[in-house]
């Protein structure tokens, strides 16, 4: 199946009552376990990578956009269900305008300190050069809250004012829009409380579908209320890495690597693979967050 346009697929969520599931990835592995979710459960799915994270300037090797790019929309034409393309969160709006270049479905910028006014004309100029190449535009009106794991402690967010939220969509034309209601980013110790009249309050100004990140630090059961209230994608990135973390732990604590055939450990895909193992935990993990928003049986 070819990839589909991300603004029908979020509108077919809203229309049919459901919310897609964007699952961020970081490796072929991870990708293919997330499609690989979606089809078990017959689902449609969004999939990419996050834009801060490729373009950190920290990495050991630049990276190239257009094999990341390459990767998912490859993984995308051979599903049995709809996916389409996300570069996630830039922080560097030249590699928003790069992602764009390299072929992703949808970008998204975001600039947490900019002013309301210097974001508007930056998503604008970013809308208008994305929509001339086909390409959709996720931007975020607000700022979530960081999670510190080793701590317990968060940093302020900010959340979405409606009608500041309102003016933002009409004046830039972005897509789609996430928004700050007490979704927390990298939050696992605890379930994040979400403001379900605040976000009812947007819903009913902002005419775009609302997006929800963080997904990670969210009680599964909560999704069903936001999906009433708007949501029509959530972001999962965290709570995957994790995951795949913690089958690693397990994995040396339970088997002697030293005395094993290392390409029974890693790399042939059978029951003593770690990458196996941690392949189907995504796997599992994703199905389950795609049947709390409601998306299993959805494609078509």
């Amino acid at each position: 199946m070819s990839t589909i346009n991300p603004i029908d697929l979020l509108n077919d969520a809203r229309e049919r009552s459901y919310c897609v599931g964007y699952f961020e990835s970081w490796d072929i592995e991870s990708t293919t376990a997330v499609v690989r979710a979606a089809e078990k459960m017959k689902s449609p799915v969004m999939i990419g990578f996050c834009g801060e994270y490729l373009a950190n300037p920290g990495r050991s090797y630049q990276e190239n956009l257009k094999m990341y790019s390459g990767i998912v929309k490859k993984l995308a034409r051979a599903s049995s269900v709809p996916v389409a393309t996300l570069l996630n969160e830039s922080v560097d709006i030249r590699y928003a305008c790069k992602g764009i270049g390299a072929g992703f479905d949808m970008v998204m910028f975001v600039d947490e300190k900019m002013s309301l006014a210097q974001l508007t004309s930056v998503q604008q100029k970013l809308v208008e050069f994305a929509h001339t190449c086909g390409v959709a535009v996720e931007a975020e009106l607000g700022a979530l809250p960081t999670a510190n794991q080793s701590t317990g402690t968060q940093n302020e967010g900010r959340n979405t004012n409606p009608d500041l939220a309102a003016q933002f969509v009409r004046d830039t034309g972005v897509d789609a829009l996430a928004v700050s209601i007490g979704n927390v980013h990298l939050l696992e110790s605890k379930k994040a409380v979400l403001d379900l009249d605040l976000l009812e309050r947007i819903h009913k100004k902002v005419t775009v579908p609302l997006v929800l990140h963080g997904g990670t630090g969210v009680d599964k059961a909560v999704f069903k209320e936001a999906v009433a209230r708007g949501i029509a994608k959530v972001n999962v990135g965290a709570g995957l890495k994790r995951i795949t973390i913690s089958a690693y732990e397990s994995y040396f604590k339970t088997h002697d690597v030293a005395t094993m055939n290392p390409n029974h450990i890693l790399g042939n895909g059978c029951p003593t693979d770690i990458q196996r193992i941690a392949h189907d935990k995504i796997v599992d993990e994703v199905a389950t967050f795609i049947q709390a928003f409601g998306g299993e049986n959805k494609a078509r």
